[in-house]
């Protein structure tokens, strides 16, 4: 059967019981989602409007001041029987559309805190009780003594505290706002009245809906039909204090229209049809209402005040969700169950609230507009306005009430669901085809006509509309919003500044603002790029087809000038502003508020520069007429002629040269007729006219304005050739030495004009005297200035020839300065001198001439003197009459042991200076220990005492090359010298003495020694050495001692082992391998009194005829050549090549007799088993052949006998054993044992196959760990895992152990 079925038979076979409520949890649990606070007061006053009252009251009754009793009466119209009935019915919400309860749970928010409420109304009365967990109800008729008033009396279950005066009154201020017909609230605390609360609404005024308007819903579930507006007033007191706010109500009258089912479908969700006709308010506080009462507002009414925040959806009363925008909306949306938000979450009531929502986007649109409209209406007036005060105030006024409507109606995220703003901001802005009107400072516009200002570009902009400051300031968000999202509006863009520029002059202020604004465009954007963009986002006001740098230069004027028509600007550093100027130059006036940088760039204009201006000033009339004027233009020149290059600087010439320009004594001249001011030779001479004439000096010189008087006529005006006085020219050539051309300087130069000091000079003669007073000069001989020198008196002791001058000599004078300048010599140049202090001299003039070159040298001849390239013997040296160049001499006086000049003594410390070294450097120490070797002891122990002090000059290379070279004196007749590398200073054992060479001179010299390969002792190197060339001969001369041979290979042995000194040298290793250097061991036998005793034998051999001994047994059967047993002298044999014996001899076994397993074989190979784990104990991986599991599975057999043949190169023995470890074709392993086998035996062919390497101390471990009880072992220490291992065979192998030790014994 199917479960259909299965349930037919159930309804009919079977007795009904009704489903039990508890209602008390039923109550409770609903009341739970009405968790608000004061939602009791919410519902029964909501409940009072929808009975069409006019004034409700509100009575708390209190004892101790808690509450014990709640009235709350309204003023509307009795209960009918149905709202009796509906009254004692859960879940039975108001049938009528137009009400707003829908669930039927709203008066059982009484019991939050009532348990028994009294209703009565219309005479009659309803009380309520609990039986237990169910509720019942009793009606009948009273006496009513307020008659008109329907009354619920709520005794709280326990006391409960006095709502907040102002929290409760904020609440009632809020809930009274949009009710349809309430009007007045009173509370009461007992009999006092804390609260009163009263709406005066005006008669409603209908707004014009133009048919621009979009009035239906997008579904067409609602329509739009008329818009009505109420001014508002609410009033309070409260704590005796009264406060009012003024505000508007707009309402909209819907008209719904909904399918059947549609309607079916709202009716089984909210119990109710969707009503035929419905209105959605809103609360517009305007610039007016807000400003009048925003001053000074109650507390009471501040969440009715919500601009600048968002406003709350009303559903008969506030809820938490926000509208999006600055207006409270008041709307019979479906709300959740708790009635704290709207429903967008069931698809229908979704569908039917989201369709109202929108109609509110458009209630929200025609109010905007229509304040948009009334500010359009007063903007129009301004026009008739005639102060400009007054218009300033009535713009400022319209541009806040204006930012106050834009700010009111900007939509931000609604909370807590976001979708409320956003279906009413989709629908505020689609509603209407027209754009979004908003103030510009043109008047009312559409915002796309309208430009957000650029701070740049405002100071220019009067055409263009733009976004008032205030506006922008205060609706920042929606600016942002509009111009990057909704793309509504935007900046300023360059197409704008070019309408503007078309349809205006700009003053000379806004030019200014214009060129810094263009500067920054052209600097921050690419222009074809920007013009994409542009062009994109809107279409510009004046569309342009050519580059906009060029129309902006055609369009930009200055009066009846385009800015395309300029050349230059004027930079006043270089041409003053008060000067004429060509008609291409800009205004100062405007470009002097710009960077240079900027108008080069960017406007393509150059600075106008001193030549072009210098090109226009030369052909204005003044310029030869009005000395002023030609001063002026002369002042502007050179005050920037040091900025001028050499190019234009020759233009400046070439123009002005050619006019009579040059204001001078005698009027107006040309540049080359005119002279210097001080050019007074003779009086007759123009001098240039200027106030200071220092200023122009560089001009007129670049003019060629003249310096000097030619040469020619100087000479001509002296008393003929020879015969002029050669003072008076020297006075007058010094002071103007600056003027004279290089020419000039040059012919002065080479010019015999001056006289010696020692010449013949005539004395006065009165008969020949002549009329005018002058003395006749006998003729004088005449020199070239650099062929004299200045009067001073060491020179004349020097002999040199100094000038004949009149009066002091001084250099520091114009005179003085002019004579050096011609080449007279201020002091003896570097040869002279050298020459003055050779021998070759007198020796009064010597000596003062070396002490004047020393004394002068830092200030007359450092730079040019180089002593390798002087080759004057002017030094004395410590040895009479010797004189040397400074590379021949040296300060040191200890350098004569090696035969070097050293100079005179008194002079040591003078003449470092002049390059004279303190020793000789380290080739020419080296030429001469080589060329000239010490030949004593004596002389050897100075000359490397010296040597030693100059150690720190020797470089790596020299030391070895004297580590090789033979300079060392030494006792030999066939050889006196030997090499550093050959000797030594000490011996640390006098028996080598004869084999190693050793020399001593003292602590100083041994330095310089031991740094060229002298040793303190012989090396390991050397040892090795010694070994390789005469072991036999140091074998012999120690008498055979074998332990002062092996303390030297001991030593050696260390050195391979941790150093590898030796090891690095592969040809000496080579070497040793080969020679006979090593003690070799072999066992002898020595018969004494009947004994036979074993003694070691020791010889040298080489290391291939030695073994070393790792195998008793077969050193015991072959008794070969073997290394002494220590470690390290082995690791030395193993590395120069002796082979292990162990792995030389080659050994093969073969069992005899029958193989048999016994009890005894089987012991041991029980008592191998259990101690197998010991073995291992405290051994690394790496020590181990075969592991425990090996040993583990090795047979013990026994046998008669184990033959075995051993091979040692071509030497073979064969010998009888009575124990082995043999594998046979199985790969199996056995230990073969016979009945003389004992614990040693095994232990020795156990190491011998379990460990890599082993001695006999590790035969002598096995040994013991097979022999020792385990309690022993676990006393010594012994890990106790291994030793509880074995603890299950102890008694056992106690007894094997003990068997083993008889049989061992």
């Amino acid at each position: 059967m199917s479960l259909d079925d299965l349930r037919d038979q159930i309804l009919s076979n079977f007795n009904e019981e009704s489903v039990k409520v508890n209602q008390r949890l039923l109550v409770d649990k609903v009341l739970a989602r009405y968790s608000s606070e004061y939602v009791v007061y919410r519902e029964l006053m909501q409940n009072s409007d929808d009975a069409k009252s006019s004034c409700v009251q509100i009575v708390f009754e209190t004892a101790n001041n808690k509450v014990t009793r709640i009235l709350f009466k309204n003023n509307g119209f009795a209960f009918r029987l149905e709202d009796w009935n509906r009254l004692k019915t859960i879940a039975e919400g108001n049938p009528d559309e137009q009400k707003i309860g829908a669930f039927g749970v709203g008066f059982y928010s009484l019991f939050s805190f009532c348990e028994n409420p009294f209703v009565s109304s219309g005479g009659q009365g309803m009380a309520f009780y609990w039986r237990e967990n169910q509720l019942f109800t009793k009606q009948g008729p009273i006496e009513d003594k307020d008659k008109g008033w329907t009354t619920f009396l709520m005794d709280t279950r326990v006391p409960i505290e006095l709502p907040d005066v102002e929290e409760f009154a904020r609440f009632l201020a809020n809930s009274l706002v949009f009710t349809v017909n309430l009007r007045d609230i009173s509370v009461y605390f007992n009999d006092a009245m804390p609260i009163q609360l009263s709406k005066k609404m005006q008669e409603p005024k209908f707004m014009n809906i133009t048919s621009e308007y979009d009035v239906f819903s997008p579904q067409k579930l609602f329509h739009l039909t008329s818009v009505d507006v109420r001014d508002v007033q609410l009033d309070v007191k409260y704590q005796s204090e009264k406060s009012s706010i003024f505000f508007r109500i707009a309402s909209g009258n819907l008209d719904v229209k909904v399918s059947d089912a549609f309607s079916v479908e709202m009716e089984r969700i909210v119990k109710k049809k969707p009503p035929n006709k419905t209105i959605i308010q809103m609360i517009f506080t305007g610039f007016d209402e807000h400003n009048s009462s925003s001053k000074n507002v109650s507390p009471v009414f501040k969440d009715l005040f919500s601009y600048p925040s968002q406003g709350r959806l009303y559903i008969g009363f506030s809820t938490q969700q926000t509208t999006g925008c600055c207006s409270h909306l008041a709307a019979r949306v479906i709300p959740t169950m708790e009635r704290e938000s709207i429903d967008l979450a069931n698809k229908t009531l979704a569908e039917y609230n989201g369709e109202m929502l929108c109609l509110a986007g458009t209630l929200c649109r025609i109010l905007y507009e229509d304040e948009m409209d009334q500010m359009k209406r007063i903007y129009n007036k301004i026009n008739s306005v005639t102060k400009e005060e007054d218009i300033k105030s009535i713009r400022e006024l319209l541009e806040k009430r204006a930012a106050h409507a834009l700010a009111h109606f900007t939509f931000n995220p609604s909370t807590p669901n976001e979708q409320v703003g956003k279906i009413k901001e989709l629908q505020f802005f689609n509603c209407l085809k027209e754009k979004l009107s908003i103030l510009s400072t043109n008047g009312v516009l559409p915002i796309s006509d309208v430009r957000i200002p650029n701070p740049e570009m405002v100071g220019f902009i009067k055409i263009i509309p733009l976004v008032p400051e205030i506006i922008l300031e205060q609706c920042d968000s929606f600016f942002k919003k509009a111009k990057n999202t909704m793309k509504l509006i935007i900046e300023l863009t360059p197409q704008d500044v070019l309408y503007e520029l078309k349809n205006r002059t700009l003053s000379e202020d806004e030019m200014v603002k214009l060129l810094k604004w263009w500067i920054s465009y052209k600097t921050k954007e690419n222009n074809r790029t920007v013009d994409k963009k542009v062009t994109k986002s809107k279409k510009p006001m004046y569309a342009i087809t050519v580059d906009p740098t060029v129309e902006f230069m055609r369009l930009a004027r200055i009066g009846d000038r385009p800015l395309n028509t300029f050349r230059y600007f004027l930079n006043p550093g270089i041409i003053p502003p008060n000067v004429n100027v060509p008609d291409e130059v800009f205004p100062f006036t405007i470009s002097k508020n710009l960077e240079i940088q900027d108008l080069k760039k960017w406007l393509g204009w150059s600075e106008l520069a001193l030549v072009d201006w210098a090109k226009f000033i030369v052909n204005k009339p003044n310029l030869e007429s009005d000395p002023t004027f030609a001063k002026k233009v002369h002042q502007i020149l050179t005050k920037n002629l040091n900025n001028t290059s050499k190019d234009n600087k020759e233009i400046i010439r070439q123009l002005f040269v050619q006019k009579k320009c040059i204001p001078t004594s005698l009027g107006m001249k040309f540049p080359n007729e005119a002279y210097f001011e001080n050019v007074n030779l003779f009086p007759s001479l123009p001098t240039i006219d200027f106030e200071k004439p220092l200023s122009v000096k560089n001009l007129m010189e670049l003019f060629g304005v003249r310096k000097v008087v030619e040469l020619g006529l100087i000479f001509n005006h002296l008393n003929g050739q020879g015969d002029f006085d050669h003072m008076q020219l020297l006075k007058y050539l010094a002071s103007i030495q600056n003027d004279l051309e290089e020419e000039e300087i040059k012919i002065l130069k080479n010019r015999p004009i001056w006289p010696k000091e020692d010449l013949t000079e005539s004395k006065p003669n009165s008969s020949n005297s002549n009329s005018n007073g002058c003395e006749e000069m006998k003729p004088k001989q005449r020199f070239i200035a650099r062929d004299l020198y200045i009067p001073k008196p060491l020179y004349r002791e020097f002999g040199l020839p100094v000038i004949s001058l009149k009066g002091r000599w001084s250099h520091n004078t114009q005179e003085g300065k002019f004579l050096i300048l011609l080449g007279l010599q201020e002091y003896p140049k570097l040869g002279k001198i050298l020459e003055l202090a050779a021998p070759s001299t007198d020796s009064k003039i010597r000596s003062e001439a070396l002490k004047y070159f020393i004394d002068n040298f830092g200030d007359k001849y450092f730079i040019d003197y180089d002593p390798a390239k002087v080759d004057v013997a002017f030094l004395p040296c410590s040895d009479p009459e010797i004189y040397a160049k400074p590379s021949e001499c040296f300060i040191n006086p200890e350098c004569k042991i090696m035969e070097f000049r050293v100079i005179r003594q008194d002079l040591r410390f003078q003449v470092a200076k002049l390059g004279v070294s303190r020793n000789p450097n380290r080739e020419k120490l080296l030429n001469r220990l080589t060329q000239d070797p010490p030949q004593d002891e004596y002389n050897a122990k100075k000359i490397f005492e010296y040597l030693a002090s100059q150690q720190t000059h020797f470089t790596d290379s020299d030391l070895k090359m004297l580590s090789n070279f033979k300079f060392i004196p030494i006792k030999n007749e066939t050889q006196p010298l030997a090499s550093p590398c050959s000797c030594y200073l000490t011996t640390p054992d006098e028996i080598l003495k004869d084999f190693f060479l050793y020399v001593n001179f003292g602590d100083i010299a041994n330095r310089i020694l031991l740094s060229c390969g002298v040793k303190k002792e012989p090396t390991l190197i050397d040892y090795a050495e010694l070994l390789v060339k005469s072991s036999h001969k140091l074998w012999n001369s120690i008498g055979n001692n074998v332990d002062i041979y092996l303390s030297i290979l001991r030593k050696i042995a260390i050195d391979f082992k941790h150093i590898g000194t030796i090891a690095r040298k592969p040809n000496l290793v080579a070497a040793m391998k080969e020679a006979s250097i090593l003690v070799a061991i072999k066992k002898e036998c020595h018969s004494t009194s009947g004994d036979n005793k074993e003694f070691n034998r020791s010889q040298l051999a080489s290391a291939k005829d030695i073994f070393i001994n790792d195998n008793i047994i077969y050193q015991q059967i072959f008794n070969p050549l073997t290394a002494p047993e220590e470690n390290d002298l082995e690791f030395l044999y193993k590395m120069l090549g002796c082979k292990s014996l162990k792995k030389s001899v080659k050994e093969t076994s073969t069992p005899k007799g029958t193989i048999r397993e016994t009890k005894r074989s089987q012991y041991f190979k029980e008592l191998i088993a259990e101690r197998s784990s010991l073995f291992y104990h405290n051994y690394s991986k790496p020590e181990i052949e075969r592991d425990e599991e090996w040993l583990k599975n090795l047979k013990v057999r026994e046998i008669d006998y184990v033959e075995t043949s051993y091979t040692l190169e071509n030497i073979n023995h064969i010998k009888k054993n009575n124990t082995s470890i043999l594998q046979d074709e199985k790969n199996l392993w056995t230990l073969y044992i016979t009945t003389s086998s004992n614990i040693l035996s095994i232990s020795q062919h156990l190491v011998k196959y379990i460990y890599k390497f082993y001695n006999w101390k590790d035969i002598a471990y096995l040994n013991m760990l097979l022999i020792t009880p385990l309690s022993n072992l676990k006393e010594m220490g012994y890990p106790k895992q291994i030793i509880c291992h074995t603890h299950q065979h102890h008694i056992q192998l106690h007894f094997i152990l003990e068997y083993i030790a008889r049989l061992s014994h």
